[in-house]
């Protein structure tokens, strides 16, 4: 099954998908350093650095499967909320303008859990009404936390998977085990990343961030505590880092650290040239890898059981 990956960002929707069995064929973005993270990890898939609204949806390739985690600040509680309002929000109908003229077998989306009760649900069931009435597909959605997929990180999305005819489809089933953030940091990692007293938040952060079995989050002006031990929803906001204890200081997370509490393969690379914002930028606008391969894997058995 082909896919096209739109608002591709550093490549977790292609990275998911392809592990479950799919193919990219084409990948769209509007941001430059998205396309440089795309040429250093699958140089021949074809990259088309603009806006979705400039694409004309006939000069796509062929495709099967079309995957897009739409803009999510005009839904999120990080951004404004503005949803429709916002122009990036009106992103959604240019994604329905491409299933309306391709008609692709499947196709699934992401957003952040909050445009599921958006402006009081109006927002999703406009969605709902565009891609089962207007468009005819057969569609399922549901909130999943990556928490539950092997990856201690708390992250909940909610995802709508739809189909061009009717499928069994049911997404799935949570896994029990899960590795532990301790797991997944680096051994030897840069004095840079510590927080030493000449930083000018390390009083209220070292205050705070005491036990080595929970992970913590700088919130601009207070440290949030995750009393569970695993990793709050990573930010795409280089100004709120993820902070841990550690023997020899308190330190932020490191940028692989931050891929693999996304379940990227330690393969997965950054361009030499990135600095660390760049790239937790792109790391906390991913989708996590885990939940999407396993979401991939349900919608090839689902449509293949309906052939």
């Amino acid at each position: 099954m082909r896919t096209i990956d739109l608002f591709a960002g550093c490549g977790g929707f292609r990275t998911g998908m392809e592990s479950a069995g799919f193919s990219t064929v084409f990948a769209n973005d509007i941001d430059k350093r998205s396309q440089r993270t795309y040429e250093v990890n699958t140089p021949n898939i074809k990259f088309e650095c603009r806006s979705l609204t400039d694409i004309d949806p006939n000069n796509l390739p062929d495709f099967d499967c079309l995957t897009g985690g739409f803009p999510c600040q005009p839904f999120s509680v990080s951004g404004k909320g503005l949803g429709f309002e916002d122009t990036r929000g009106t992103l959604f109908f240019n994604i329905s303008e491409i299933l309306s003229v391709r008609r692709p077998k499947m196709f699934l989306l992401e957003n952040v859990k909050q445009l599921y009760h958006h402006d009081s649900g109006r927002t999703f069931k406009t969605i709902l009404r565009v891609l089962q009435e207007e468009l005819g597909y057969n569609v399922h959605y549901k909130i999943l936390n990556t928490l539950d997929y092997g990856i201690p990180q708390n992250r909940q999305r909610v995802f709508i998977v739809g189909f061009d005819q009717e499928t069994d489809f049911s997404f799935p089933e949570p896994i029990h085990y899960r590795m532990s953030v301790r797991e997944l940091l680096e051994e030897t990692v840069p004095e840079k990343y510590y927080y030493r007293e000449d930083h000018k938040h390390y009083k209220p952060i070292s205050d705070s961030v005491t036990d080595p079995d929970k992970v913590y989050q700088w919130r601009w002006s207070y440290v949030r505590e995750n009393k569970k031990g695993v990793c709050p929803t990573l930010l795409a906001s280089y100004m709120q880092p993820t902070l841990v204890y550690t023997d020899k200081g308190i330190r932020g997370i490191t940028p692989r650290e931050g891929l693999r509490l996304q379940g990227f393969p330690e393969s997965f690379e950054f361009p030499e040239e990135f600095k660390d914002k760049d790239k937790m930028h792109q790391i906390g606008n991913s989708v996590s890898v885990p939940v999407i391969e396993a979401i991939g894997k349900q919608m090839l058995q689902a449509y293949g059981r309906n052939k």
